[in-house]
């Protein structure tokens, strides 16, 4: 493969936790609704917010709406994650991965449905800058379709300047991983911060599972 993509949240980053609770806080707020965990995988679980909204909205926001909407869940979760300080970091072998690749001047980005407001916080968290530039990242800008469409994957390969087929995707999602596959991708890895083994191993698109980043560099 010549480069990598990778997913952010649930992939770099283990936090579905907090957007399961900050989600399930936010709509019961807005609708005094209460979704249950398989609604949320069904619904909500690597989907943009855009989509997210629209689904309980029933309708289609503008994209100021989705906006300031949105930023009440997202300011939510991300004081959730401030409050879990002893989780706040990125996923075990990572930070050693991301060093590899830029050695050896492997192209890599991120393909996520985060948000510009998320995507400040994780930078100043995690010090993303180390490795990456924002103008790099394709993230939900509102301009891209959501997963499982393919568009976001194809517009990070265009990004690196590699043709989706000789990119790897790492991903922890069905919408992820379904997006990616969609999009053309060489290979697909699949990590298992949410889903279990036996999920993944029955999606025949997916080429290895992990669990963490430690020896990581050996599938490239």
């Amino acid at each position: 493969m010549q480069a990598v993509i990778f997913d952010f949240n649930g992939t770099m980053f283990f936090d579905t936790d907090k957007h399961v609770e900050a989600w399930k806080i936010y709509l019961r707020n807005l609708f005094g609704k209460d979704i249950s965990n398989e609604e949320y995988n069904k619904h909500v679980h690597g989907k943009i917010n855009a989509d997210i909204l629209a689904y309980y909205m029933n309708r289609t926001l503008e994209i100021s709406e989705c906006e300031q909407l949105a930023e009440g869940k997202e300011k939510i979760y991300r004081d959730l994650c401030a409050l879990d300080d002893v989780n706040l970091k990125l996923v075990e072998g990572l930070p050693e991965l991301l060093d590899y690749l830029k050695n050896k001047k492997i192209p890599f980005t991120i393909a996520t449905a985060a948000t510009k407001n998320n995507l400040d916080f994780y930078f100043e968290q995690f010090d993303l800058a180390r490795w990456f530039t924002m103008e790099q990242i394709v993230y939900d800008d509102g301009t891209v379709r959501g997963k499982p469409n393919p568009d976001i994957y194809i517009k990070a390969a265009e990004t690196l300047g590699v043709h989706p087929q000789n990119c790897m995707v790492v991903e922890d999602s069905v919408t992820g991983i379904t997006a990616a596959h969609s999009a053309g991708v060489g290979k697909i890895v699949a990590i298992t911060s949410d889903l279990s083994s036996d999920t993944l191993q029955s999606m025949s698109c997916v080429s290895a599972i992990i669990d963490n980043y430690n020896g990581f560099e050996k599938l490239i």
